[in-house]
């Protein structure tokens, strides 16, 4: 795939040269974060670049975001196995629902290839920088709000001190001193994604994985394909247990195609960095939308 960098002005060209050498000698995540936030306060406010790949709109990066600079600048490509899953998708569903959309990452990517495409971000921050990526985007529809079990309860979000990424529904876990709180009303994925159509579904909303799943029964039972997260930092793989409690569903790693996941024990043997979120995909055993993907991923299109 073809990509490269446009700069908002000549210090975001330099800035982003500094950044990326700083990176070389960076040994842990927290160092990302500080020399990016560092460097980002030597120059001028708003620097970014934007991220330009093969068809797809471009997407904008501040550089002094320690997330997106560190994972799709440095360590591109980012998440190789939802680009493939996409890809894999496309023509087989009309819809793409990008639910933790953060600022719009992949509801960018899916644009091109899904003739529409549902993104919501709970964070006001955050989406408005999702909205400056998609607002223009003719076959996008954002939402702002968190993805949970029941469409219309008010509660309260959690914008993490320094890492976007991490922001969250309050839940067990309070605020930190340095978090900021926002109420947020929530919306169940059945109530986004119409009736009879089976849509990719990229889920990532930090802990509130299982509460979404339960407001996603009609959309699963209807051969709706989730992409869901399940961190290394649980060892119980929370998530991936809810779902094995249904009969019907297969869950499958995704890293090097669709592997078969039978047991939290597989899952378990997979997650290796604590640190990392391992993305699976989960469906039911008749979803004629797993079984397009699975087939392509079996017989990939010949190139040339």
């Amino acid at each position: 795939m073809t990509r490269h960098l446009t700069f908002s002005g000549p210090a975001a060209r330099l800035q982003y040269h500094l950044l990326m050498a700083l990176f070389r000698v960076a040994v842990t995540r927290g160092l990302y974060g500080r020399f990016a936030r560092g460097l980002g306060r030597l120059f001028p406010s708003g620097t970014a670049v934007w991220l330009h790949e093969g068809g797809a709109p471009p997407y904008r990066i501040a550089l002094d975001d320690g997330y997106w600079t560190r994972f799709a600048l440095w360590r591109a490509p980012y998440e190789p196995e939802v680009a493939a899953l996409l890809r894999a998708a496309a023509g087989a569903t009309p819809l793409f629902c990008d639910l933790g959309a953060n600022k719009g990452y992949w509801t960018t990517r899916a644009a091109p290839l899904f003739g529409q495409v549902i993104a919501v971000e709970a964070s006001g921050a955050t989406f408005a920088e999702l909205h400056g990526n998609a607002g223009t985007l003719a076959n996008v529809t954002l939402h702002r709000a968190a993805i949970h079990a029941r469409t219309g309860a008010a509660l309260t979000f959690v914008n993490t001190h320094l890492s976007h990424a991490s922001a969250r529904l309050a839940g067990d876990a309070p605020a930190r001193a340095q978090d900021s709180t926002e109420t947020v009303t929530t919306l169940a994925i059945d109530d986004l994604v119409p009736a009879g159509t089976p849509a990719l579904i990229k889920l990532d909303v930090e802990g509130a994985e299982i509460a979404a799943i339960r407001g996603a029964a009609r959309a699963l039972a209807e051969g709706a394909v989730l992409i869901y997260e399940d961190h290394g930092n649980d060892p119980s793989s929370t998530v991936s247990a809810h779902l094995l409690e249904t009969p019907e569903m297969r869950l499958y790693s995704c890293e090097t195609g669709l592997a078969p996941m039978p047991d939290v024990a597989a899952i378990r043997a997979l997650k290796r960095d604590p640190w990392k979120g391992y993305n699976f995909v989960a469906a039911r055993a008749d979803s004629p939308l797993l079984a397009a993907i699975a087939a392509r991923f079996a017989n990939p299109p010949r190139s040339g």
